[in-house]
């Protein structure tokens, strides 16, 4: 899936940054021609031999230069390659801006390598990924490649795309008429059926609209519920917990199944659903004051949301959305350190422990587990977006599988790929009970995986993780897996054969990607 990255008004001569090596005097007289020639033919080339003087900062010029740029060029030498991937000098710092700019935009084609390797053989940095690159590796055709690239910068193809035609075979249009939005939506299900012909029919103002009416209403809601039925209430048992979770996730389905629908759809004006997590950290007259459980609502719905999004989105093949939103900035109040920002997928509340449902903290992430796996049959209005348990269920499984392959990618980014191989245990931030559902369903979750790797690759290249270094730590992450599973009993019956099976499942993941 590659996205590309469509400058809607960019201005008449495009703004390119070059970032290369210092590689000998005659290197960096080659990039200079080749800056100038870009000048010659209308493109604003910045390059450090011209726009960094004496005294200027040196840091600053290059995260501007990036930054600003429509486009930056990469000159890809072997010095250049090595102290990228080494992450040494300027070369090493100008991949973390570009890095910072591909988390935000996966998929852009706003950095083109250009290869002048002596070695002859074509070689990128890890970051850069497997983008499409020029090569000026044989002098001899420099004006050849030359026009290309000039051509490209101003987007001009040699090869002109042919226009698209009408389909020539009936076709039923899209509604694009605008949607009558009733004055009062009160359930989940008229919340679904309203948001998805606003989807359907691209109004994005009365998106908004429908939003602006049910936002409030909803939180409104859930604050006087709590306390009107929870002030003073002390919770008795694990049974009366699901039902008041449960009972708070009605109230604010609405505004839930809207943000899921946005997603469910696909369409760039509406996929991105993220702010339901922040209305759910800063809800408007929430009493901080209480039993720990009741506080702790707002959490359970963030776990439930962000679940159920990740579902969505797996079963949509948005990946890339799900991890996301799962790696969305969460504020925490430490004694003696203040606020501290952490990503959604690190925090306890959100990844399986959810006091409010298992009514400790740290306690067995199997309730909360069995708690979302369950749901189907308990909320009506899901059925909507799943037809049926299973394929509920199945992406249920198939986000959570997402979670812990990336947080295998967060081990290698931070260096610690070795410690897999000599740790006897590893205390996993996704737990695991994911992989204790049905045989079928995590069969199924894996095939739902392989629809798009390319997904997992740039998610990967942002991380500086290629995909050798992922295969090559997976054998040592699933014998971590099937150590932590065979600890994992819960108190209910355990089948060993079984477990194996689901760990071979899983163990096989990349085949066929």
């Amino acid at each position: 899936m590659q996205l590309r990255y469509w400058r809607k008004q960019m201005a008449k001569n495009p703004k390119v940054f070059i970032s290369y090596s210092h590689d000998s005097p005659e290197h960096k007289q080659w990039v200079a021609e080749l800056a100038a020639k870009l000048r010659h033919s209308g493109i604003d080339a910045m390059l450090d031999q011209w726009d960094l003087g004496l005294g200027d900062d040196v840091t600053r010029f290059m995260e501007r230069g990036i930054v600003s740029a429509d486009r930056v060029l990469v000159i890809c030498t072997d010095k250049y390659v090595g102290k990228a991937n080494a992450n040494e000098g300027g070369v090493g710092y100008e991949r973390m801006i570009v890095n910072a700019e591909l988390v935000q935009n996966l998929g852009t084609d706003k950095f083109i390598p250009i290869i002048r390797q002596a070695s002859g053989k074509a070689k990128t940095p890890t970051f850069l990924g497997t983008r499409v690159y020029a090569d000026f590796r044989d002098d001899n055709q420099f004006d050849v490649e030359c026009e290309k690239l000039i051509r490209e910068l101003h987007e001009i193809p040699i090869v002109q795309k042919p226009p698209l035609g009408k389909n020539p075979f009936p076709s039923v249009e899209l509604d694009t008429q605008l949607v009558d939005i009733p004055k009062h939506v009160e359930s989940a299900s008229e919340a679904y059926t309203v948001a998805s012909k606003l989807a359907r029919s691209g109004d994005v103002l009365g998106w908004r609209e429908l939003v602006k009416d049910i936002r409030p209403k909803v939180f409104n809601n859930l604050v006087q519920w709590r306390e009107n039925e929870l002030s003073g209430q002390k919770p008795e048992s694990k049974e009366q917990l699901v039902q008041v979770v449960d009972k708070a996730v009605e109230i604010i389905s609405p505004l839930m199944t809207v943000a899921i629908v946005g997603v469910q759809s696909s369409r760039e004006e509406f996929r991105n659903q993220k702010s339901l997590i922040d209305d759910l950290q800063n809800i408007v007259g929430w009493n901080p004051a209480g039993y720990e459980v009741w506080i702790q609502l707002p959490n359970a719905l963030g776990y439930v949301y962000h679940s159920l999004h990740g579902c969505v989105c797996m079963s949509t093949s948005q990946i890339d959305l799900a991890l996301g939103l799962a790696q969305i900035k969460i504020s925490v109040a430490v004694q003696t350190l203040g606020t501290k920002f952490f990503p959604l997928w690190e925090m306890s509340e959100f990844r399986g422990y959810a006091l409010s449902i298992s009514g400790s903290r740290g306690g067995n992430s199997l309730e909360s587990w069995n708690y979302l796996a369950n749901a189907y049959n308990r909320w009506n209005w899901l059925p909507s977006i799943f037809e049926t348990e299973s394929e509920y269920q199945t992406s249920l499984v198939a986000y959570y599988m997402a979670l812990n392959i990336h947080e295998l990618a967060k081990v290698i980014n931070a260096g610690r790929a070795d410690t897999l191989k000599t740790s006897s245990e590893y205390w996993f931030i996704i737990p695991l009970t994911f992989l204790f559902q049905d045989y079928d369903i995590t069969k199924r979750a894996t095939s739902l995986l392989r629809r798009n790797p390319e997904v997992f690759m740039e998610l990967w290249t942002c991380l500086d993780v290629t995909r050798e270094q992922i295969e090559n730590s997976w054998d040592d992450w699933t014998n971590l897996v099937e150590k932590e599973l065979s600890k994992l009993v819960f108190n209910k019956p355990y089948n060993p054969e079984a477990l194996l099976n689901l760990s071979d499942i899983y163990r096989h993941l990349f085949e066929g990607m």
